[in-house]
């Protein structure tokens, strides 16, 4: 037990005695916390109790650090080839990731956990911190729903951001084709011989009729984004 509190300034150097280190310490933890649920139990002596928890979160504290630097090496780790060889892992046999966590006893669920923590120091130091205060254990569990909140909060703001872009380039997009109506109507140069020309455009009666339904159905839209510019005018 003590063996493995020492561990807590000065980790284990490879993987694999990481590895070793994180898988027995786990269970050495549980057995702990299995101890101190039979203590409060039984309502045997506070101060066993309080010697078994001070075990039990130094203990805990050991393992994320140990975990945190885990998931580091694991990330350095290649998907496949062989090309991961280096000193702080030439001691682990594979051929590619999976070979190298299933002989290191982890699994990828495990190993994605463990490359969470590792992208996330502070939340580990804070949940350390917070568990000390509150006289409870720091959890992996805890960490891993901290920085689950941060990245939906983070894919939330993207979202903003990005919807916020879509309302800028249809703002813009409104102005240019305003705009545009416009300037058209601005260089429809009302004459008489431009109205001759337009007239004998129209084969007939029900024609010249219909361009007038579309010309008031325009006339009514226009009237519509006139009065809807005006109430935005008084905001």
């Amino acid at each position: 037990m003590n063996e493995l509190i020492a561990h807590n300034k000065n980790l284990p150097d490879t993987m694999q005695d990481l590895s070793r280190f994180v898988l027995f310490g786990r269970e050495k933890y549980n057995s702990i916390r299995a101890e101190i649920r039979a203590i409060e139990k039984l309502q045997l002596a506070e101060e066993v109790r309080n010697q078994k928890r001070q075990e039990a979160q130094m203990l805990a504290e050991a393992l994320l650090d140990a975990e945190v630097r885990l998931g580091e090496l694991f990330r350095q780790i290649p998907k496949a080839s062989n090309q991961y060889k280096s000193a702080v892992n030439n001691d682990v046999n594979g051929t590619n990731k999976k070979e190298v966590l299933v002989n290191l006893g982890f699994s990828q669920m495990q190993a994605n956990r463990l490359e969470t923590l590792a992208d996330n120091p502070d939340l580990v130091e804070c949940v350390k911190a917070e568990a000390r205060e509150s006289d409870g254990f720091p959890t992996r569990a805890r960490i891993l729903k901290l920085a689950a909140n941060n990245n939906k909060q983070s894919n939330e703001n993207i979202g903003e951001i990005e919807e916020y872009d879509k309302f800028l380039d249809l703002r813009v997009n409104m102005y240019k084709k305003l705009g545009k109506i416009i300037e058209l109507i601005d260089e429809f140069e009302i004459t008489p011989h431009n109205m001759d020309a337009l007239r004998d455009n129209f084969d007939a009666v029900l024609r010249i009729d219909e361009e007038i339904n579309y010309i008031n159905e325009a006339i009514d839209k226009l009237n519509r984004i006139k009065s809807e510019l005006w109430k935005g005018k008084d905001i």
